[in-house]
C-alpha cells in the first residue's frame, strides 16, 4: 500500500453533475476522482485521509445537515477564505458561483499572478471569467453548456432527438443528428473562440485557462498562451487552503 505524506490537503468540488475531489501535497495532486455527491462518498475520503486539511465548494444548494456535516469534519468553505490571490469587483458576490471564484484563484496560482487572464469552464454551463491587469476580478459571462443545449432542443421541440456530445463533428450535418451535433458543438466552439480572440487581441496574448469536464471536446489549447487545466477548480481550492492556514 502506498503511503502518502502526512501533510495533505483534501479539496472537494460539488458540481451540478458530480462531486470531484483531489488530494494535494503542497501544490501537487497525488490522487483525484469523481462520483455522484453523497455524504457517504465524502466520509470515505475523510477516513482515507484523516489528517488532511479540507476545503469544499458547491454550486448546488446544500442542506443545513450537509453544511453541518462539512463544518463538523474540519472543512472550510471557499467563501470563508479571507486571503485570496485576486480582488473581486463583482457587484453581487453572494451570487458568484463558488466554482467560478475557485477557478479564478487557480488561474492566479498557475500564472504566477501574471495578470490579466481569462478563465473558461465548460461544464453544465459555459462560464467566462476575467481578471484585469491589476489583478481585479471584473466578472464574466454564463452560457448554456453542451448538454443543456442538446436537452433544450429535444425538450422544447416535438421531433428533434436527444443526442450526446461527440469529439468529431462536421461544419455541415447530412442528417438530423449530425445537424444538431454541428449546431451545438460548433456554436459552443465559436462562442469560446470569439471571446478568446477578443480578449487576446485586446491584451497582447495574455493567458487563457480552459477547464471543466466538457473542455476535452474542443481542441483550442494549441497556442502558447492557452492552457488546458481540467482540474482548475480543485487547484484553486487547494491554493486558497494554502493561503488561509
Amino acid at each position: 500500500m502506498y503511503l502518502y505524506p502526512v501533510n495533505l490537503n483534501l479539496a472537494i468540488d460539488i458540481g451540478n453533475t458530480c462531486c470531484k475531489y483531489a488530494v494535494f501535497s503542497g501544490e501537487k495532486i497525488l490522487e483525484s476522482g469523481s462520483e455522484a455527491y453523497s455524504k457517504e462518498f465524502v466520509e470515505k475520503l475523510i477516513l482515507a485521509f484523516p489528517a488532511s486539511r479540507r476545503i469544499y465548494a458547491s454550486v448546488v444548494a446544500l442542506s443545513e445537515a450537509d453544511i453541518e456535516f462539512f463544518n463538523g469534519n474540519g472543512f472550510i468553505s471557499v467563501r470563508e477564505c479571507l486571503h485570496t490571490p485576486v480582488k473581486s469587483e463583482y457587484k453581487t458576490p453572494e451570487t458568484l458561483g463558488e466554482d467560478r471564484w475557485a477557478a479564478v484563484c487557480g488561474a492566479a496560482f498557475l500564472s504566477g499572478s501574471a495578470f490579466p487572464f481569462l478563465v473558461i469552464q465548460v461544464g453544465t454551463a459555459i462560464t467566462f471569467d476575467y481578471v484585469d491587469e491589476k489583478g481585479h476580478y471584473t466578472g464574466g459571462a454564463i452560457s448554456p453548456g453542451i448538454s443543456l443545449r442538446f436537452r433544450a432542443l429535444h425538450n422544447f421541440t416535438s421531433k428533434l432527438p436527444l443526442i450526446e456530445a461527440e469529439n468529431k463533428f462536421e461544419e455541415m450535418g447530412m442528417s438530423t443528428k449530425d445537424s444538431i451535433l454541428s449546431g451545438v458543438m460548433n456554436g459552443c466552439l465559436a462562442e469560446m473562440q470569439f471571446r478568446i480572440d477578443k480578449f487576446v487581441n485586446r491584451n497582447n496574448k495574455a493567458s487563457v485557462f480552459i477547464g471543466g469536464g466538457d473542455a476535452s471536446y474542443f481542441d483550442i489549447s494549441n497556442e502558447n498562451h492557452i492552457f488546458a487545466v481540467p482540474k482548475i477548480v480543485l487547484v484553486g481550492l487547494n491554493h486558497l487552503l494554502n493561503l488561509n492556514p
